[in-house]
């Protein structure tokens, strides 16, 4: 099916006193008798969360576009669930949606919920004689540095085709999630996070002239589940906001920004020629843990909001106790920290940080997609 532009947007409508309500129940009716309505099931998405390993912040546009980008990532075992259930709803609002806070509402216009508002807004499948249950749940909290923002804008878009039996391509959600956040809402942040939800995989991507190009790296069975056992991941006990973060590292020097960013583009290709040409499996692992550790180092230079004391404190122990390298997931200050440590070390590092929440992960190649679907037969 072509691509459909995304131009449609509905007024503000309030329901005013009794007599509206009464006809905006009659008009349901209507509808209901009329066979109007487009009551197509039941959608239940699964967008997996996201693990950067080198190149974060070269992803932005405003910077890629001058000098280019690059990134190296994969999706994790560890998911984010959009429920979108279109079957018919009597005497209730027309939407109805549950995430950490429960909302109802007749009209987009109306949701405070500023991703599905966006997306509802402007979508060609959603329109006033819809009704839509929207629910959300995740493996991971939020504001956690594992990409759930994008995660669930994908998830959401991916729900809306699919009840509507329409496939869109890993690219064509990406680039519509890319919109929608960094174009429609005005958030900070780069791109690979809704590359990584719509793709799915362990990949390099490049961004250059507000475009992107996907290259999945490839590993032997064995140096890849070397390096996903490698990989130790521990929660801060810190929840942050990314575009707090990151509008404080866009508005910083950009001088040492960019000079920054330059070297972490550069630890980009020392890693793919380590994953491509590292001879054992323990080669890669140590090699590639110790660049992680350098763009770490790196990273923590372009402003003071990357890291905090807590967070050095935890890295610092991680280290002591063996890991080859480390770095805090995400836009920093607060999340997830990620180690890569040898088999030997991994009990020794386990129990310096044991007093945080460890994370079992493991590559995740899939992007987002359904796990169960209902629907409605005549």
């Amino acid at each position: 099916m072509e691509e459909q532009a995304f131009t449609n947007t509905y007024s503000e409508r309030e329901l005013n006193g009794s007599g509206a309500l009464l006809a905006e129940l009659l008009e349901e009716k209507q509808f209901q008798e009329e066979g109007l309505l487009d009551n197509k099931g039941i959608i239940i998405t699964q967008t997996p969360f996201r693990v950067s390993f080198f190149g974060g912040g070269t992803d932005f546009s405003d910077y890629f576009n001058k000098y280019g980008g690059a990134v190296i990532g994969c999706s994790i075992n560890k998911y984010l669930y959009v429920t979108l259930n279109s079957l018919t709803r009597f005497l209730n609002k027309r939407i109805r949606l549950s995430y950490s806070k429960h909302e109802q509402a007749n009209y987009a216009d109306e949701i405070q919920h500023k991703q599905v508002k966006a997306i509802l807004q402007r979508h060609p499948f959603f329109d006033d004689r819809n009704f839509l249950d929207i629910h959300t749940f995740a493996d991971l909290p939020a504001s956690s540095g594992m990409g759930s923002s994008s995660s669930f804008t994908v998830g959401m878009l991916n729900d809306l085709y699919l009840i509507n039996n329409i496939y869109k391509t890993p690219e064509s959600l990406a680039k519509e999630a890319i919109h929608i956040e960094r174009e429609i809402l005005k958030e900070k942040g780069g791109w690979q996070d809704q590359i990584f939800a719509a793709y799915g995989g362990f990949n390099r991507i490049d961004f250059y002239d507000n475009s992107f190009r996907v290259t999945p790296v490839l590993l032997s069975q064995e140096k890849q589940k070397a390096l996903e056992s490698s990989c130790m991941l521990f929660f801060t006990n810190m929840l942050r906001q990314s575009n707090d973060i990151q509008k404080n590292v866009v508005d910083s020097d950009e001088s040492n920004r960019v000079k920054c960013l330059n070297q972490i583009r550069e630890y980009v290709e020392r890693a793919f020629f380590v994953l491509k040409h590292s001879s054992s499996s323990e080669q890669l692992v140590r090699e590639f843990g110790q660049l992680l550790a350098q763009t770490w180092e790196a990273k923590r230079n372009l402003s003071n909001s990357v890291s905090n004391e807590q967070v050095d404190r935890m890295y610092q122990l991680g280290m002591d106790a063996g890991a080859y390298g480390g770095k805090l997931c995400g836009a920093g200050n607060g999340g997830f920290v990620l180690f890569v440590v040898p088999e030997e070390k991994r009990a020794t590092v386990a129990d310096a940080l044991k007093e945080y929440k460890r994370i079992n992960i493991s590559f995740e190649s899939h992007g987002s997609r359904p796990i169960y679907t209902k629907r409605v037969t005549d």
